[in-house]
């Protein structure tokens, strides 16, 4: 209504301008407005009244719509917030960093939390122009531009499933038959990636076109089939290859995926077909599978047809699983089937003691239940897994309940019952509940070693060492033998309260018991050793193990490896590695042990050792892994071998199934090794190289090159890092920030540094620390800003960082050129008193390098008698060589004299003695005594005849010898410190 109103007055009031236009003398009428307030107006106030008319009616127009103007401007900006400018967001690159400031890039979090960002965007928008290219490549029967893997990637993220894609390659490969052996490089990627689904119909697709792939592909599905359970998949996999073929690993695996459907016929066809092992080489079955073949076998009575192909291929059983299979076949078949598992267990490695102590309680566990008051051995176990429950839950109530609820059943109960209840009450903590519960098993006589075990255990984590050996001789007594796993707790008992004369006592009165030592005790020992422990102590150990009855697994010997790098004995480890090799017992070592060995030599420096490692695990076909390649390469770097680990590099690149295991670590170990030693052109060609291989870049990588950059002063190369790594999306860190600052000091451009540290601060990220402040502070003094310094000083105050002893000297050295000696004298006060530290001999010498600089001799001397009196302060050669040098350019060659016989402490000088317990004479620079001694001999009489008391001084004294050449020549090499006649060498300066 009130449009319509504003409407229909600015119509009449442009009929009344235009009725005046057309008669401007005669008076317009206007009856019909309601809002007039006669019937006509004059002429001359038509205009003003038309004109007034349709102002007010568009301002009250506005008014009316300005709610609506509003909530739509608003909903623009939020869209153009979160969504971006139609047409620009998609394309706006990420911020680079100006040269020499840190551009910020985007985070990896906000990469993926924002779908339409940068670089979101750019991921959504590869697989559709992957895929474009692919067709265009496709229809027109060419090989495709890009990598083939990253086109069987795009098309998986549109939602292609494996049989579309591989459709796709078989149709590509009908118009093109070039691509085969870019989709033959194809499983390596999905065996890499886990592609199970991919890796198979790609198989399926090479074999069609009469394409043989390695067998090593094969054998990677059929263990990505085993892992997946799919025993059928394997089966059908292993049928694809010839069985000349297949390799001991993958007919393990036939046999595994066999047994797990339950054939035992098909698992022992592959075992037969499996050639026996070199001596000493670890059988490729796995222990949890032979337990379960003879499973099988028990159950068709053919255990010893199965224990005879485990003889011939060296199969090892795992102990735990045996132990429950004989007491489950112990209870369930005849003793004739419980005699052949034994007697196979015991072939195998089982130890006899162990197998036997495992069938027999599994008849008496079947005799008690047969007459007990009507539990079954299924409900005994039962009700022996809920107490293990209820102890692992820390439920020692629920536990008791069981118990309870058990012994009121009027069932006769096992040791087993009591045993797992006794170790609920030890485990809940409760002790004393325990010790009843231990008394009435010793009551009722069924307290075994197991039970003894337990309680020793309790006794010996609260520190009751003393209970424990009553408890062992107790057990003695009741004609219980104290077993391994005895003496082993009461080994580690010794071992955490670090009482290693005691633990020796614990392993000798094992050996006198004759019980032998097994890898537990070993290990136990092991872990003990620290690298303060004596090697003879590692020797000994060494001998226990020589002297085991098991055979040494991996896990052992990597922890005498552990030990020998703690200890620092490589060549034990040498000795150890050439015995085990004439034994034949080395080839079963893994990637990861080689590993640590080569890290342990290269520390060492041996870099033949680690050369003659890694060509023993190309020998014996062991595969490295990235962490062994990652030790290799820092071996190799850290010994001044950096090309030859660039090299090392490029020849795992060029194989294509190692290919994977070089990662960014790898490379960034390469890029510290040539930035150590400056070589900045290799240092950008490994960096291009890098890149170009796919290999990510993180911060470490980067922080390295711009390290490079400070130290060979090419800062002008770091604009383009930076820039990286904004495109990248790589964060700067702290180390970031602070080494390009120091990068700008060290070049001369504090500016930038002030500036770079700016941009730092504004960012909020991170927070300047100590060692940023101290390069800004060392950048100044070297342009000798004097009021910059300060004022950094003060910033770094109210930061709360605290000054140290390095800012202090630092600030000494602007002080002294700024000619504020006194200021600086303050500084030094303040500074110390304020933050609680005492001036180190570093701050002294810069106070005495002050004071020569402002000419004040007498307090340089008077700082020596300060410095020389804090007894927590030591003096070094260099301070002596600053403050003698002073004299001599004071023209005071006598006060020189002075300071060097303070130095060597020797009469005839007027300097404080130093505070100091020790009492060892410092000395003085090599160079600076020589200048010394060269201008005293081309000075007066005086000052010769001086300079030949002072050295025949040291030569007395201190066995310092001067030859007479220096004095003439001045040369370092024709001044000698050696030991005189009746002297005594204090050190060769």
């Amino acid at each position: 209504a009130q449009g319509s109103d504003l409407l229909l007055r600015s119509v009449l009031s442009v009929a009344q301008f235009a009725a005046w236009i057309a008669d401007p003398g005669k008076p317009t009428s206007s009856s019909s407005d309601p809002r007039s307030a006669s019937g006509s107006i004059s002429a001359d106030m038509a205009l003003f009244n038309a004109v007034s008319n349709l102002a007010s009616a568009l301002t009250e127009a506005a008014s009316l719509v300005w709610m609506e103007l509003a909530m739509f401007g608003l909903a623009a900006m939020c869209y153009i917030f979160f969504i971006g400018i139609p047409g620009l967001s998609a394309a706006k690159p990420v911020r680079k960093g100006k040269a020499g400031v840190v551009g910020k890039a985007p985070s990896s979090g906000a990469c993926s939390a924002k779908p339409l960002e940068t670089c979101e965007t750019a991921v959504d928008k590869a697989s559709p122009e992957t895929l474009g290219r692919w067709e265009q490549a496709k229809s027109r029967g060419e090989v495709p531009p890009q990598d083939l893997a990253s086109v069987v990637d795009a098309m998986s993220e549109l939602g292609k499933s494996s049989s579309d894609t591989v459709n796709e390659l078989r149709s590509a490969l009908d118009k093109s038959p070039a691509l085969l052996p870019s989709i033959a490089s194809l499983p390596s990627a999905f065996l890499r990636d886990d592609r199970v689904d991919m890796l198979d119909v790609t198989l399926a697709l090479l074999e069609e076109r009469g394409h043989v792939a390695d067998v090593s592909m094969y054998a990677g599905l059929m263990a990505a089939q085993l892992r997946r359970r799919n025993y059928v998949g394997v089966a059908a996999t292993g049928a694809r290859v010839a069985s000349d073929a297949l390799t001991p690993r993958m007919l393990a695996i036939l046999a595994s995926a066999a047994a797990q459907r339950g054939s035992l016929d098909e698992a022992l066809a592959q075992l037969q077909q499996m050639s026996a092992p070199v001596e000493g080489a670890k059988s490729p079955l796995a222990p949890t599978v032979g337990v379960q073949i003879l499973a099988l076998a028990a159950k068709e009575n053919r255990v010893p047809v199965a224990a005879e192909e485990f003889q011939r291929l060296c199969v090892r059983l795992d102990d735990k699983q045996f132990q429950d299979l004989l007491m489950a076949e112990g209870r369930r078949c005849s003793a004739e089937i419980g005699e052949h598992l034994l007697s196979a267990g015991v072939a195998l490695g089982v130890p006899l003691e162990f197998a036997r102590a495992a069938l027999a309680k599994a008849q008496t566990t079947k005799y008690v239940a047969a007459g007990a008051g009507g539990a079954s051995i299924g409900e005994l176990q039962r009700y022996a897994s809920m107490i293990k429950t209820h102890t692992k839950e820390r439920d020692l109530k629920g536990a008791a309940a069981v118990f309870e609820r058990l012994c009121s059943s009027g069932t006769s109960l096992t040791p087993l019952i009591y045993n797992c209840f006794l170790d609920a009450c030890v485990q809940c903590g409760d002790f004393e509940r325990a010790s009843t519960h231990f008394q009435e098993m010793k009551h009722l006589n069924v307290a075994d070693t197991v039970g003894y075990n337990t309680m020793l255990k309790a006794h010996l984590s609260l520190g009751q060492s003393e209970e424990a050996r009553n408890l062992v001789k107790e057990m003695t007594a009741r004609g219980l033998s104290a077993n391994k796993v005895t003496y082993n707790e009461l080994l580690h008992a010794k071992v955490m309260s670090k009482d290693r004369r005691g633990m020796w006592s614990v392993v000798e009165e094992m050996q006198q018991a004759g019980i032998k030592p097994n890898s537990v005790t070993c290990s136990i020992i092991l872990k003990s050793l620290t690298g303060f422990s004596q090697p003879a102590e590692l020797r000994r150990v060494v001998e226990l193990i020589d002297n085991i009855e098991e055979s040494i697994d991996e896990v052992l010997f990597s922890s005498v490896i552990e030990a020998c790098i703690r200890i620092k004995e490589m060549d034990l480890l040498s000795e150890l590695m050439k015995r085990y090799r004439q034994r034949g017992g080395f080839v079963n070592l893994s990637a990861p042990t080689y590993g640590s060995m080569i890290k342990a030599y290269g520390q060492a420096g041996d870099v033949h050792r680690v050369q003659e490692l890694w060509a023993e695990m190309q020998e014996q076909g062991v595969k490295p892994t990235s962490i062994t390649l990652g030790c290799l390469t820092e071996a190799l770097v850290v010994n001044n071998k950096a090309q030859e680990a660039w090299d090392l590099v490029r020849q795992q690149m060029e194989d294509e199934e190692r290919r994977g295991c070089i990662n960014t670590v790898i490379y960034s170990t390469v890029l510290k090794g040539f930035a150590v030693t400056r070589c900045m052109e290799k240092v950008f060609i490994v960096y291009e190289e890098m890149r170009a291989s796919g290999i990510p870049c993180n911060t470490i990588t980067y922080n390295t090159m711009l390290d490079a950059c400070t130290k060979s002063y090419a800062m002008g190369r770091a604009s383009k890092l930076l820039e990286d790594m904004a495109e990248t999306c790589v964060e700067p860190d702290i180390i970031t920030y602070s080494t390009i600052i120091k990068g700008y000091c060290v070049e001369g451009d504090v500016d930038r540094a002030f500036h770079v540290l700016a941009e730092m601060k504004k960012d909020g990220k991170f927070k300047p620390d100590e060692i940023m402040y101290n390069s800004i502070l060392d950048g100044c003094a070297k342009q000798h800003r004097v009021d910059e310094a300060l004022k950094v000083l003060d910033e770094m105050r109210a930061s709360g960082i605290s000054p140290s002893n390095y800012t202090l000297s630092i600030l000494v050295k602007v002080l002294g050129h700024a000619r504020r000696l006194p200021q600086a004298f303050e500084m030094v006060e303040n500074l110390s008193s304020q933050n609680g530290f005492r001036p180190n001999v570093q701050v002294y010498t810069c106070l005495v390098q002050a004071c020569l600089h402002n000419r004040r001799l007498d307090k340089a001397l008077s700082l020596h008698d300060t410095m020389v009196a804090d007894a927590g302060c030591a003096v070094d050669e260099k301070f002596y060589a600053v403050l003698a040098r002073g004299c001599l350019q004071m023209r005071q060659p006598f006060k020189a004299v002075e300071v060097v016989r303070a130095a060597y402490q020797l009469h005839g000088h007027k300097l404080a003695p130093s505070a100091r317990r020790d009492g060892r004479a410092v000395g003085v620079e090599a160079k600076a005594l020589e200048e010394f001694a060269s201008k005293l001999q081309a000075g007066g009489r005086e000052e010769q005849e001086a300079w030949a008391k002072l050295s025949g001084d040291l030569e007395k004294s201190c066995g310092v010898r001067v030859s007479a050449e220096c004095w003439q020549g001045g040369s370092r090499d024709s001044w000698q410190s050696r030991p005189a006649a009746g002297g005594r060498s204090r050190g060769a300066y």
